[in-house]
């Protein structure tokens, strides 16, 4: 396992976290419907509250005052106050809000969405502004002004959406509720952005050709993508809306009309939408579904003129065998993406909740409720390519390190390192001691990685060795570079000797190469194994420590 950094407590249970692309801060949104920004401390984690049981089994004639006074002192040790400030976000409940209900049973029986519904106020989703330049670049050169994280983005289960002050809230030594009007960091909020709870927040790039618009999908399956300058004017036009106003309100009308800074929606999923992911250049939005399905979202079709802004799309009753074969028919005849804009994949038969990017934007990696990794080859939604069994549970998070490896969140609380194509689990990066893992994320500078469970600690692990195969190829380069420079020198140098010389310097040369070609190939055959030898199973752990 990787080496465990100290961990940060929250107040309450986290559902979700977000780093900061450039400071040492994470953002979580708590359960209760705070926000709270912590600051990273890299200071190795310290198995105290575990070592004290096995310690009395060990030592039992240790007296209990003694006991008491190591106690103490490890209590101390373990307490670090690292949280900047609280927020509360989320929507409060009101009249209309008890009718959610019957709301997230508008397209079938959804018992989890009436659930979510149901349950009180919490923020479910957080997220840092995208930075304007690449990360890696910025954070290589100094003189490259960092821009990017100056919002943070909050969804909540009420269908609340809001923007607040990253400069404010990073810096605020006080808890701020959402009354607050002077010194409150939020700056807009659209109350009503869904009718039912948000499940998922992501941020398109700036490179997209529809600008950086928000994505939010809810528990319905209704994806809809915002314009934050659109909202910021609609937040400022409405806030003298009362209460009153949106209690009288029916919960049904309006039902699927964008609200005021919505620029698009589609409605193809009939289950919550699980996770969302992008291509580099922005053109593509993907979603994955509870149903089933990966939706395959065309953002040029939100710059087309005479296009609609809402997709609905009804194909009767999904429970129904016969209709899932109409449908399959309906996209054969219907070319929906030039229509409207989507595409969708065929129904997998489960849960489908994670997704990223690799094999350089060719392959498509979805998460699966039964613990299968499935893969989608680019420009081919309808089925999957490939599948990689092997997790016990479900895969709830999944994290990209490279091109052919990537983290991934189990239920039965591991992080793993996978390796794609060629298939191969590396091993294990941590433990959540049994509870499921929710979500992964990098810090800034890729130094840490983080991990959620269902518990009030954000877990940090080192990170730092997982970048060490590229930190060397780029060293590799360099070197090749100055072996080239002084080939090139001792040829100038060498340029006076004999033919004879140049010959047997050729056949040595000839001979070196041979052996440098074997060497690489060996090479070649040992780099899988390389980030193998990392990690560590729990048997060599154990032997290990012996």
């Amino acid at each position: 396992m990787a080496r465990q950094l100290k961990s940060i407590e929250c107040s309450a249970q986290p559902l979700c976290m977000s780093f900061h692309p450039f400071r040492d801060v994470v953002a979580a949104g708590l359960v209760d419907g705070t926000v709270e920004v912590h600051e990273l401390i890299a200071t190795e984690h310290t198995h105290h509250k575990k070592q004290h049981p096995n310690h009395k089994m060990h030592h039992q004639a240790m007296d209990d005052d003694e006991s008491d006074l190591h106690l103490e002192q490890d209590s101390g040790e373990d307490e670090t106050d690292t949280i900047i400030s609280s927020t509360f976000v989320a929507k409060e409940a009101t009249t209309a809000q008890c009718n959610t209900n019957m709301l997230a049973k508008i397209d079938a029986d959804h018992s989890n969405a009436a659930i979510r519904a149901a349950q009180g106020p919490s923020c479910r989703c957080v997220r840092f502004s995208n930075p304007h330049t690449n990360e890696r670049t910025a954070t290589q050169d100094a003189d490259v002004e960092r821009s990017g994280g100056e919002h943070l983005f909050t969804a909540c289960n009420g269908g609340s959406l809001r923007c607040l002050d990253s400069e404010l809230v990073c810096s605020l030594q006080h808890t701020q509720h959402l009354a607050s009007s002077s010194d409150s960091p939020i700056l807009w909020s659209i109350e009503n952005a869904h009718n039912v709870g948000i499940s998922k927040l992501y941020q398109l790039t700036h490179s997209s050709p529809c600008g950086p618009l928000l994505a939010t999908g809810d528990d319905v399956g209704l994806v809809r993508l915002w314009d934050a300058r659109i909202c910021a004017t609609t937040s400022d036009n409405h806030k003298t809306n009362t209460n009153s106003d949106q209690a009288k309100q029916n919960p049904f009308d309006n039902l699927m009309k964008p609200p005021q800074g919505c620029v698009m929606q589609w409605k193809v999923n009939h289950d919550y939408i699980s996770d969302f992911e992008a291509n580099n250049d922005g053109t593509t939005l993907f979603a994955t579904s509870a149903d089933g399905t990966l939706s395959v979202f065309d953002l040029r079709f939100v710059n087309k003129k005479n296009t609609p802004r809402s997709v609905i799309r009804t194909d009767g009753d999904w429970n129904n065998h016969t209709s899932q074969l109409q449908h399959h028919q309906q996209k054969q005849n219907i070319n929906s993406w030039e229509k409207s804009g989507y595409a969708q994949s065929d129904n997998q038969e489960d849960e489908l909740l994670s997704l990223c990017l690799i094999k350089n934007s060719q392959k498509l990696l979805c998460g699966s409720q039964q613990g299968i990794l499935s893969l989608f080859s680019y420009n081919l939604w309808g089925d999957i390519t490939d599948r990689f069994p092997g997790h016990p549970h479900s895969i709830d998070a999944i994290l990209k390190i490279d091109e052919d490896t990537v983290l991934t969140g189990s239920s039965d609380g591991l992080v793993r390192a996978v390796q794609l194509l060629p298939n191969a689990l590396l091993g294990v990066l941590g433990s959540h001691q049994g509870f499921p893992v929710e979500a992964l994320g990098w810090s800034a500078g890729r130094k840490m990685v983080g991990s959620l469970s269902h518990d009030e600690y954000i877990r940090l692990w080192d990170g730092s060795f997982l970048n060490e195969d590229e930190s060397e190829q780029n060293n590799m380069e360099g070197l090749d570079d100055e072996s080239a420079a002084n080939g090139h020198q001792a040829d100038d140098v060498s340029g006076k000797r004999d033919e004879d010389e140049w010959e047997d310097l050729d056949d040595d040369e000839d001979m070196e190469d041979s052996d440098d070609d074997s060497d690489d190939s060996n090479e070649d055959k040992k780099k899988p194994k390389k980030r193998a030898n990392i990690f560590k199973s729990a048997n060599e752990e154990f032997f290990q420590d012996l």
